[in-house]
């Protein structure tokens, strides 16, 4: 670390990244990893220090939050008025796992087998899996919010199933399509499952607005659904957080009994509450970082890989990347395995993923132009 890099994120070596735990440096460990949306990045100090400070403690039983949300859900709400101007009552607010947990309870207590569940395409390939475990059937969304509109009064799902920003494409919805699309569900009586969890990963000048702030009508419809995993990288420690604006819902969730869905993890609580509490600098060090790299990245491709094609990215730290000249389907990815390069394949998307890989460019510069170069057969060690 150096007074040009306090946190340690530039210095990043492959032979360092490949002596750490996790699965994304360990599963495939004869090649690179930029697969799993997991950062390079070590731990923001904030959360380190607080996490340390329980074990510290030497006590880990159970905990005294009260009634309602945990600390970090109490510091979701303030985060949410303090960057997003949104208010929201606390009492909405549910603890939850992960992500995926708050998607899939409201599909499954919202709707019924079989309904129809809208989802902009290519997708979170675990959206796709749990709406095919579901038993629910996928309406794939167009991103033009007029095409969208004439495929809901076709297809006439019961929710729309919003991934703002947008993984793998790193599309950011910007006001006047939010505005529309709140529209369309207001028309159209849908149920909007947002999940808002890229929303820390947005670059200038573009802004992130939760899609239940856009207006009253909106938030009354909407069940918004993020956590602190994807920007500051603590996906292992299992915690989430959700803002249920249907009422009925609500009260479904509250008529169960205490802890039916779980119970928040201390761990996972008290480093939500650090990263939105004590991280901001961190994570600015950490968007300058991506944001240097999002831009190379379009250098590096031209360099090495001339014809692929990528659209920079207004959020996440992923890639979206048209590599068709090298073949169909999950040809460039089988490709990319042989020369060493581990990248998610983009058919593992769904609709409008042939052809394509899903590139992680969270990492050292170094690191990133070691990946593209050994993606195209160049690297010399």
């Amino acid at each position: 670390m150096t007074a040009n890099d306090p946190f340690g994120l530039r210095s990043l070596t492959v032979e360092h990244l490949r002596s750490t735990p996790g699965v994304k440096w360990q599963q495939h460990p004869d090649r690179l990893a930029s697969w799993v949306a997991d950062m390079d990045f070590p731990m923001a100090p904030a959360i380190a220090e607080r996490l340390r400070s329980i074990v510290d403690r030497g006590m880990v039983g159970y905990q005294k939050w009260g009634a309602g949300a945990s600390p970090a859900g109490h510091a979701f709400v303030n985060r949410m008025s303090a960057k997003y101007n949104w208010e929201i009552d606390v009492a909405r607010v549910h603890d939850l796992a992960d992500v995926l947990q708050g998607v899939r309870l409201a599909i499954g207590m919202l709707t019924e087998p079989g309904a129809a569940i809208a989802l902009h395409t290519p997708a979170y390939h675990p959206f796709l899996h749990s709406l095919t475990d579901m038993d629910r059937r996928l309406v794939h969304a167009p991103f033009d919010v007029g095409e969208l509109r004439d495929v809901i009064a076709v297809e006439r799902p019961a929710a729309l199933l919003l991934c703002h920003p947008q993984n793998p494409t790193g599309h950011v919805f910007d006001r006047s399509q939010l505005a529309a699309i709140a529209d369309i569900a207001e028309e159209f009586d849908l149920i909007v499952i947002s999940d808002e969890i890229h929303s820390d990963l947005v670059y200038a000048p573009n802004t992130h607005i939760p899609f239940a702030s856009v207006s009253a009508a909106a938030q009354s419809r909407t069940i918004t659904v993020t956590s602190t995993s994807k920007a500051f990288n603590l996906a292992g420690l299992r915690w989430a957080v959700m803002h249920v604006g249907i009422e009925r819902f609500d009260t479904m969730l509250k008529s169960y009994p205490k802890h039916w869905f779980g119970s928040p993890n201390m761990f996972g609580v008290e480093a939500a509450v650090a990263a939105w509490t004590e991280g901001d600098d961190w994570l600015a060090a950490v968007m300058g970082v991506l944001d240097e790299n999002r831009l190379r990245l379009s250098e590096l491709l031209a360099e090495y890989l001339p014809g692929a094609v990528y659209r920079i990215p207004d959020a996440t730290y992923l890639a979206w990347i048209d590599c068709s000249i090298l073949g169909d389907g999950d040809a460039p990815f089988e490709i990319f395995q042989s020369r060493g390069v581990e990248l998610s394949p983009g058919t593992q998307f769904g609709a409008g993923g042939s052809g394509h890989v899903r590139l992680n460019f969270a990492t050292s510069p170094a690191v990133l132009e070691q990946v593209v170069a050994t993606m195209a057969g160049n690297y010399v060690s």
